[in-house]
């Protein structure tokens, strides 16, 4: 059976075929390049027909001095012009060293042996060497004293490269480089984007003050504004050389639209799917999905198959690893799991691999000739880069698959423009107060980074903080505050929380510490990976059976304060939380509104949020059977400890809030409605879904003209800080057509959310944008401002907020008194998780903050100790 042959017995429909035509190479002479013999042997040894003209282009521009960046196509030989440009480096200064940068620990390992055998053809004797997590700690000196190329990732340059300043190796090697490769630069976006730009004015800021001045080369796929993002990630400019100039070839692609039927769920179709190309084909594959989730349901129920058919399911498999023929790929493996992963595929002993966008990067997959995306691509460059793993070395097919959701029904009601969406954007947003700080702490602490250079060179520690580096606006004076001890009260939690080690607490990945998972049964005891916060409200929550690489674990215990998860072996049963509705607390006070914007009836306001996730328990499914378990569970029945009602998270962070009349009319679907902005502004702009997210809730205060109890939706950044991503839809063109399209799709998409109150509400909504805007303030409601020496603003007993140095949990506030030995206003109280209500705590006022709409507050008086009326006065 074929796969027209299967799609046609099993209920897919193949909706749109196109081809991507081959592309037939051109190559360049290079006799008159100005390279070195060595170069020239090189070339003439693996190339000796010639090169590519983006090659040439970007050899000549690095010769004249300059930064440069490739901005070609997948597998267009982008690596050849890293060689030359460190060849000619090394050879025009003998104590050179290169620094070769990889976002995946993968690929730097893929790339070493490529760079060892380039400098091997160019007959230059100098030693490649790698440095990342698996080397052993001692061996690292000797290699930082022999490499003269070293490949490292961004995340152990700031775990272990710049906490280890004061090591002579360290320091010797760093003076002596003289160019930074940075390749797959569009990986470089959202948090980790953001954390990278401050590591990279890092890396210059050190090597400033040890006298290097080093080149940069680079290599990126397509993004929209290339140069801006440069130059918002390095503070440097950058020669680009653009697609235009690729004559790179390429082997023919077939891209399939295809639908699955709608009589299973579409994780049952997808395996089964995969399940046949493992099984009934000779071909090998990677699909794509775009959640971790998915990426272990996905290969556990194609592992399940395996298992059934070698009878082993009832044995729980350490050796699955090695065995399966199917695995998943995804960030915060253990590793030694992926490294087994890894081998396996760069062996071509799998059949297919399962993965998020980890794998869209340049690795070198062997033998893949079908890619299956699960869901369309986000934007042109997410999928240039999924399709670019296939084809390499011969013609292929890529498989779409229209998962339902409305951004894929949307993209299929128009496969003609399937390969014209825009870009990825460049999603870097580098005022967020919580990135500047942990690179402050990093940089500028006592004893930090910058003190250690100075320590070593004999250089004056205590002169005041200046850097020579083009740094975001605000973080010089953040690192001038942090050495006087003048930081704000809500980054004091992250200081207490780092130590003296912020280059471990904090990893590039995310803007919080991340939570470890961890094995504990028995006399077993193992490590099995990392997660962010919001990903431990997706999959890691009390009670719900966690996957990892495609085994089920139990978790049993969540420790939010120490950031540890405590998991058991289970059988392959699955869960989904059971989720309230993300409740959307907008602060539209004086110094919280970036923009405001009204259209007639429609007020749009870029603002600060507190965004509160709420869990009530979860749904398990046992094979046919499904049941229900709300918390607390019973831990002597279940085995899960969690004695609370509730499991939350709430954090701070900016987004669009939109309100209008219209939305409190009855039979109205708030929650699709923001749904359907949410996913045309994806269209528009296609930033990561990680990154954005949407909401529906209610104003539960007055503020100018919005009356408490008016209904809003929500388009906002889901990175704690925020990274102002979505601020992009105040833009007028943005606005009108996020408007215009939700629209057309409510109109046309036929689904029960759809209502027609609700499609006659966008249209409102819509409609409103046909009069002009006005600039709207809501600073007539500060009233006068009251002296701060004779008055506090304070949260009213009876009344809550979120403590700022407890992960932001919430506080009952009982009383508000003044503490001698704190030496100012105190609250006593007790946090939500303390059950013993005869429990106090005692906490600073400051380390408590509002939350608006839902806390009162009155003013204390220092002079009579008494809490007046409640007020919404401002404190000067």
């Amino acid at each position: 059976m074929n796969m027209e042959d299967y799609f046609m017995s099993n209920g897919w429909n193949i909706s749109h075929t196109t081809k991507l035509p081959p592309r037939h190479k051109r190559l360049f002479g290079i006799d008159d390049l100005s390279i070195s013999e060595e170069s020239r042997r090189f070339l003439q040894n693996v190339f000796p027909d010639g090169i590519y003209q983006h090659q040439k282009i970007a050899i000549q521009h690095f010769l004249s001095g300059k930064n440069i960046c490739m901005t070609t196509g997948a597998a267009s030989g982008k690596s050849l012009s890293f060689y030359i440009a460190a060849i000619e480096e090394l050879l025009k200064h003998t104590p050179s060293r290169i620094i070769a940068i990889y976002p995946l620990k993968a690929l730097g390992r893929e790339q070493e042996d490529r760079w060892k055998d380039a400098l091997s053809n160019a007959g230059v004797s100098a030693e490649v060497d790698r440095i990342d997590g698996q080397v052993p700690m001692a061996s690292r000196p000797a290699i930082l004293r022999n490499a003269k190329v070293l490949i490292l990732t961004p995340d152990i340059i700031h775990a272990w490269l710049l906490s280890n300043l004061s090591d002579k190796s360290v320091l010797n090697f760093l003076q002596c480089v003289s160019l930074i490769v940075v390749d797959e630069v569009h990986n470089y976006t959202g948090v980790f984007g953001s954390n990278a730009a401050f590591l990279f004015r890092r890396i210059q800021h050190l090597m400033n003050l040890l006298g290097a001045s080093p080149k940069y080369i680079c290599a990126s796929a397509t993004i929209s504004e290339p140069s801006e993002h440069l130059r918002n990630l390095f503070g440097l400019d950058f020669t680009l050389i653009g697609p235009e100039f690729d004559t790179s070839p390429k082997h023919e692609l077939e891209i399939q639209l295809v639908v699955p039927p709608r009589s299973a769920d579409l994780l049952t179709e997808v395996s089964n799917l995969l399940y046949y190309l493992a099984t009934q084909t000779s071909s090998r594959f990677i699909a794509f999905v775009d959640s971790r989730k998915q990426t272990e349901h996905i290969s556990s129920i194609l592992a399940r198959s395996q298992d059934k058919e070698e009878e082993r399911e009832s044995e729980f498999k350490l050796d699955h690893l090695e065995r399966l023929n199917v695995l998943p790929y995804r960030a915060g493996y253990e590793e030694h799991d992926r490294d087994i992963i890894q081998k396996r595929l760069s062996k071509g002993t799998l059949r297919g691999v399962v993965s998020t966008s980890a794998l869209e990067l340049g690795i070198d997959i062997p033998f893949l000739d079908i890619g299956v995306l699960i869901g369309v691509p986000h934007s042109t460059t997410s999928l240039l880069q999924r399709i670019g793993r296939i084809g390499r070395h011969s013609s292929g097919t890529i498989m779409v698959v229209n998962t339902g959701d409305v951004y894929d029904e949307a993209i299929f009601k128009n496969p003609e423009g399937f390969l014209s969406r825009p870009m990825a954007e460049s999603a870097l947003y580098l005022e967020n107060i919580r990135i500047q700080y942990i690179h402050a702490l990093c940089l500028a602490r006592h004893g930090g980074e910058h003190d250690q250079i100075c320590s070593s060179l004999s250089l004056d520690e205590e002169t005041e903080f200046s850097s020579p580096v083009d740094w975001p606006d605000g973080f010089i004076d953040l690192c001038k505050r942090e050495r006087l001890g003048e930081i704000p009260v809500d980054l004091q939690s992250m200081k207490s929380e780092s130590g003296d080690d912020p280059n471990h607490t904090f990893p590039l990945r995310d803007v919080e510490s991340q939570f470890k998972v961890e094995l504990k049964q028995g006399p077993e005891l193992r490590s099995l990976g990392s997660l962010s916060y919001g990903q431990l409200m997706r999959e890691a929550y009390p009670g719900a059976v966690y996957y990892y690489t495609t085994q089920p674990f139990r978790v049993y215990r969540v420790y939010i304060h120490s950031k540890l998860v405590q998991v058991r072996k289970e059988k392959r049963y699955t869960t989904r939380p059971q989720a309230l509705p993300t409740l959307v607390f907008p602060n539209l006070t004086h110094g919280n509104v970036y923009r405001s914007k009204k259209y007639s009836d429609l007020i749009v306001a870029e603002c600060n949020l507190q965004i509160r996730e709420t869990i009530c328990g979860f749904k398990e499914r046992r094979g046919p059977n499904e049941f229900t378990c709300n918390y607390p569970p019973d831990s002597a029945e279940t085995g899960v400890y969690f004695n609370l009602p509730r499991f939350t998270r709430n954090y701070f962070t900016t987004g669009v809030v939109i309100t209008h009349p219209a939305l409190n009319k009855e039979r109205v679907n708030c929650e699709a409605l923001a749904n359907l902005l949410y996913e045309v502004f994806l269209i528009l702009i296609p930033f990561e879904r990680r990154d954005i997210n949407f909401a529906a809730d209610k104003h539960r205060a007055k503020r100018g003209p919005l009356e408490e109890g008016s209904r809003f939706v929500a388009i906002y950044d889901q990175t704690y800080g925020s990274l102002r991503l979505s601020g992009r839809l105040l833009e007028r063109d943005i606005l009108q057509r996020t408007f215009e399209g939700a629209v057309e799709l409510a109109e046309h998409r036929g689904v029960p959310e759809i209502n027609s109150e609700t499609i006659t509400a966008i249209e409102l909504l819509y409609n409103s944008l046909s009069q002009e805007g006005l600039d709207l303030s809501f600073e007539a409601d500060v009233p006068q401002q009251i002296s701060a020496h004779k008055y506090e603003r304070v949260i009213l007993p009876g009344s809550k907020g979120l403590n700022i140095n407890r992960h932001n949990e919430e506080f009952w506030v009982e009383d508000v008194f003044f503490h001698p030995s704190i030496g100012g206003l105190c609250y006593r109280g007790r946090h939500v998780s303390t059950t013993e209500e005869t429990v106090k705590e005692i906490i600073p006022i400051k380390a408590l903050v509002e939350i608006p709409g839902e806390s009162k507050t009155a003013l204390y008086d220092y002079d009579t100790g008494e809490i007046g009326a409640a007020t919404s006065s401002d404190i000067s």
